[in-house]
């Protein structure tokens, strides 16, 4: 009975949703670079992917939206650091959604959000197509991404706290949400490394606001709450079993990296002011001799910014980035004549003589790790000195610098 009602009642739910979509064109939404950080070292990497609460209607920034809750509120919780991409459409369905996967390298997340559910409520979509898509696309994200990664999926928030759908009609989109945030929790219980996570429709925005930066605040605290303690129990039985981070072995992933170098087309490009700047603020900041802003090529290191540092590539054998972009992590060396991989350097035992380096990893907007920012002295100085934080936040400039084309400032 329920399934003959659901089919005479979803083209009028149809024509409602569409009207409703009509009427949101003038909802602001975020136009800044699809990601948000929060402060800290040993960050976790999350990905959020799906329509609804993802697409961050009502406010102009990630940062403002639910990406930059989320990281703020895991950060919170685990005193590091946090790096959010988002993937996001406000039209993706579970049926649509493993076509934008892409070529996303979901082996370097250490968590994935999923928020679908919305655009099925509102229409009544079937439920049986609702299980296939999403047990099809929560399968495919546990298969494809590390063995410690961790997927959850987010609940659909009740239909009538999202304004334009504030109306009888939401009555019966809600009823069907409710069906499938059951069908979701099942599914999730059957596959493992997947939770199911409730979103209760949150503090009403401010009168004549869609959705406030307060009701994504909401959201992630409850995110958060889930994923911290999974994320914890994740990291500890990683450290412990040496669980693999990828799939592919060294070749496959140094040539996928190098093609996302190329990719880039920034190799011998000219100097350009915002990567100058950077470096010059990263030299100021750590008080070094030197400091750069390098791209590792296939035998080489090119620095697309230098300060105080005469040529503009050396060989990729004597790098000491080479090493950094291994990991990670960031990578600092105290006094390089006391470590074995570099005493031996041409770049120590020469010009510009480095003793002290420190570089964090600098990635592609694909996610490899295509160079680093760093930077070196040749004065040795102890671990404890470096601020790795503040490496860390010059390096993510650099990377949205990156996701704009080349241009002259």
């Amino acid at each position: 009975m329920h399934e003959l009602i659901r089919r005479s009642l979803a083209p009028t739910m149809r024509a409602w949703a569409a009207a409703a979509e009509r009427e949101s064109t003038d909802i602001p939404m975020p136009t800044d670079a699809p990601q948000a950080h929060a402060a800290g070292v040993d960050s976790d990497r999350i990905l959020v992917f799906g329509s609804g609460p993802a697409v961050g209607r009502g406010v102009m920034s990630h940062d403002l939206a639910l990406p930059g809750a989320l990281a703020r509120a895991v950060s919170a919780r685990t005193g590091r650091g946090v790096d959010v991409d988002v993937v996001a459409r406000s039209r993706m369905t579970s049926v649509t959604a493993l076509a934008e996967l892409g070529d996303l390298r979901l082996t370097r997340f250490d968590a994935i959000v999923v928020t679908l559910g919305v655009n099925e409520s509102v229409t009544l979509a079937s439920e049986r197509v609702w299980r296939l898509g999403l047990d099809r696309l929560l399968r495919q994200l546990v298969r494809s991404s590390s063995g410690s990664t961790r997927v959850f999926a987010a609940g659909i928030q009740p239909i009538r706290s999202i304004p334009v759908f504030d109306s009888p009609l939401g009555d019966l989109a809600d009823a069907h949400a409710r069906r499938l945030n059951r069908a979701t929790a099942a599914i999730c219980a059957d596959i493992p490394r997947a939770d199911f996570v409730p979103l209760d429709g949150a503090p009403p925005p401010a009168s004549g606001r869609y959705r406030s930066p307060e009701v994504y605040s909401h959201w992630a605290g409850l995110l958060a709450a889930s994923m911290v303690p999974a994320l914890e129990t994740e990291r500890f039985a990683f450290a412990r079993e040496a669980i693999p981070v990828a799939h592919t072995d060294a070749a496959t992933r140094e040539a996928m990296r190098q093609h996302a170098v190329d990719r880039l087309g920034i190799l011998d490009t000219a100097p350009e002011d915002r990567y100058d700047r950077i470096a010059d603020l990263a030299r100021i900041m750590f008080g070094t001799r030197s400091a750069a802003v390098t791209v590792i090529d296939r035998d080489r290191q090119w620095h697309k910014a230098r300060v105080s540092l005469d040529p503009d590539e050396v060989p990729r054998s004597s790098s000491f980035c080479t090493v950094t972009i291994q990991g990670p992590e960031p990578m600092v060396v105290a006094d390089a004549l006391l470590d074995e991989r570099f005493r031996e350097s041409p770049l120590v035992v020469g010009e510009p003589h480095i003793r002290f380096y420190a570089g964090f990893p600098i990635e592609s907007p694909s996610g490899e790790r295509i160079g680093a920012l760093c930077v070196f002295d040749p004065e040795p100085r102890s671990d404890g000195e470096v601020d790795l934080v503040l490496l860390r936040e010059l390096a993510l400039m650099v990377q949205r610098e990156l996701r704009h084309p080349s241009r002259t400032d």
